[in-house]
């Protein structure tokens, strides 16, 4: 798929507008100004300067241990030619946001008992930058330093609101993406065949056999670029994973770190998948 002129320019603008900002600002990483926990949902706004403000929103579908002093949120300015920052980058066609080069960091503390079940639901909104279709702003995060991924499952305006999933915390940002979509795709799947192998043996031999299938079969369809085909396949699977139990398929994460929440890396992969087949 072709970028249009128009497509081109705004990306262009994108681009130069976050490389003039970076020179200006200086790195700081700011706590909430305010935070409101209310049973599985946690709200959060945080303040890096008068221009550029973040609202964060995590849900979870059933938590133990959810308070103030069980989690840490922070977030900080980031300078695009760091080198931590480059390294973690999926593709050289990734790139920070002008207007909103963030960093949002949710770190459970290790010894307070926080716990939760399946995906946990992550949302980023600013008034520091606007939606604009045609332009490929996208949630990626990243664990323990590793590459960002993306895990967006919406984007919407009011001014910018990006939606994702997660079976763990760690780094989140905004990130342009002027990839290909089949490039998208291709990666989508090749994460989610992996996330499925590496987990095999903690997973019910049926199940396993079932979602290792579905995965084949939607990797057929995308390949014959048959992506109405892919889109129902990836549907059937999320609702194979979703009405996994525990026994089946793990599906707690705990803050020790101890254990792997198989059906929310799963699920996460599964459901942004169908976001990138559902906008071709």
């Amino acid at each position: 798929m072709k970028l249009t002129a128009m497509k081109f320019r705004s990306i262009a603008c994108a681009i130069i507008g976050f490389v003039l900002l970076a020179t200006q600002t200086h790195a700081q990483v700011v706590s909430p100004a305010s935070i409101t926990i209310d049973d599985n949902r946690i709200k959060a706004k945080l303040a890096l300067s008068l221009l550029t403000e973040v609202d964060l929103t995590l849900e979870f579908e059933n938590s133990i241990g959810l308070n103030t002093d069980s989690i840490e949120i922070t977030a900080e300015l980031i300078d695009p030619t760091d080198i931590s920052i480059v390294n973690r980058l999926p593709s050289t066609l990734t790139n920070a946001v002008a207007g909103f080069p963030v960093l949002v960091s949710i770190s459970p503390k290790a010894d307070a008992g926080f716990g939760f079940e399946g995906p946990a639901m992550v949302e980023l909104y600013t008034k520091a930058v606007h939606y604009d279709p045609a332009v490929p702003l996208r949630l990626f995060t990243s664990h323990d330093n590793g590459t960002f991924e993306d895990i967006t499952t919406l984007t919407s305006s009011g001014s910018f609101r990006a939606r994702g999933s997660t079976g763990r915390f760690s780094d989140f940002i905004i990130l342009l993406d002027t990839r290909s979509p089949a490039t998208i795709i291709d990666n989508k799947v090749n994460d989610l065949r992996n996330t499925l192998t590496a987990n095999q043996y903690s997973i019910d031999a049926a199940l396993y056999t079932a979602l290792d299938a579905s995965v084949s079969n939607i990797a057929h369809a995308v390949s014959g670029l048959d992506y109405a085909a892919a889109m129902v396949i990836v549907d059937h699977a999320i609702s194979v994973a979703e009405n996994a139990d525990g026994a089946q398929l793990p599906n707690v994460w705990r803050s020790s770190g101890d254990i792997v929440n198989v059906q929310g890396e799963l699920l996460t992969q599964l459901k942004t998948l169908r976001y990138s087949l559902r906008i071709l």
